[in-house]
């Protein structure tokens, strides 16, 4: 696998490496280095030889206490040299990274405040391209309710649907294990690095076999932590074109990952949630009309009555396409007017005029889209 210089040092400046300890740039940190590179129109490979002076006059969208941050962070890593070393090193053991403009729009409803700068995964990442529904649950769920998720665990894959998880034991493990058991696919949202998960024969065998994708931005051999665990909820809820809550306590004292999960969802209007049982978190989301009782798998997902499948995909298809013809040689603005002219037969515009339009207005918003993703 070839990584681009911009790859590259987004992962030198963004990843945390084994070897050192130096400290990465947060999300919020990388996204305030990016927009102020787009404004300059740079891309990140500069980086690597800027200093901290130039530096610190680019940083235009950051304040004061940020630029200094940033700057330390930067030169710190600009010394190391490991970023391409250890990028070839996570390939030949058979791992890929994931870099935003590889992630498909599922993931980028999470928008630049959440989105990592890049996942480390192994399997097949077009399992994500599928219709998709994120399985939660307490741990400690009861047997009616582990019962209750293998049925419509069992229902998912044989409607095609995508189990999206984040590997707990209970509730979890129970959806994931009785999808792939019958012929579906999942994806994993490990709390620790993947290393852990790969030496498991069972995991192996569903990823080779195209069956699993298991997804994460620890390190691969980093340890569980309760502050990643909670982090991770949102991998699972916002990719997801529905929400299943097999069992969940309401957050206390103590904190539940999974209701706090629900929380962040609601706020931000990741997925439409689903309930199932009895347990105190399901009573009362669906008491205040937070989330709906779950009846079929068919009906959640009916192309009538729910057009969120659908929409969550299209710009992945297009992307494709896109791709497809970069491929063949077609540049932009050639493939920005033959759109046009085919749009054209079904909505009766002129081309001409189309063309024009959409060239002036999104101009500087691709270029930007472009440098972000990187």
């Amino acid at each position: 696998m070839k990584f681009s210089n911009n790859e590259i040092a987004t992962y030198l400046f963004c990843a945390q490496l084994a070897q050192t300890k130096t400290t990465p740039l947060t999300i919020i940190e990388w996204n305030t280095v990016v927009k102020s590179l787009s404004e300059q129109e740079m891309q990140p490979e500069i980086l690597f030889k800027i200093n901290s002076k130039e530096l610190f006059t680019l940083l235009t969208q950051a304040t004061e206490a940020q630029k200094d941050r940033i700057i330390k962070k930067v030169i710190a890593r600009q010394k190391l040299g490991l970023s391409m070393i250890e990028l070839q090193e996570i390939v030949n053991q058979g791992y890929g990274i994931m870099f935003r403009s590889q992630m498909p729009a599922r993931l980028k409803k999470l928008t630049q405040k959440f989105l990592p700068s890049f996942f480390y995964y192994a399997g097949d990442p077009s399992i994500l391209l599928g219709s998709t529904m994120g399985v939660v649950g307490a741990r400690d769920a009861n047997e009616t309710e582990l019962l209750k998720t293998v049925e419509v665990a069992k229902e998912s894959a044989l409607n095609g649907i995508v189990i999206i998880s984040g590997g707990a034991r209970g509730i979890d493990t129970t959806a994931v294990e009785a999808n792939l058991k019958n012929g579906g696919k999942a994806v994993i949202f490990p709390a620790e690095g993947l290393a852990k998960w790969v030496k498991k024969s069972t995991i192996r065998d569903y990823i080779l076999n195209g069956k699993l994708l298991l997804m994460s931005t620890q390190r691969l051999n980093a340890s569980f932590t309760g502050h990643y665990a909670m982090q991770r909820n949102k991998y699972i809820h916002a990719p997801s074109d529905a929400l299943l809550i097999a069992s969940s306590k309401i957050s206390g004292q103590k904190l539940s990952g999974t209701w706090e999960g629900v929380l962040e969802n609601l706020k931000y209007k990741w997925s439409p949630l689903f309930v199932i049982g009895s347990s105190e978190g399901v009573v009362k989301l669906e008491y205040e009309g937070k989330a709906r009782r779950f009846s079929s798998i068919k009906e959640i997902y009916n192309e009538k009555n729910n057009e969120f499948i659908n929409s969550a995909d299209l710009e992945d298809e297009l992307a494709q396409l896109v791709k497809k013809f970069v491929s063949l040689g077609l540049d932009k603005e050639s493939l920005t007017k033959k759109f046009m002219e085919v749009s054209a037969l079904y909505y009766k515009e002129n081309i001409n005029s189309k063309v024009n339009e959409e060239r002036n207005l999104t101009k500087n918003a691709l270029k930007y889209e472009q440098l972000k993703l990187d």
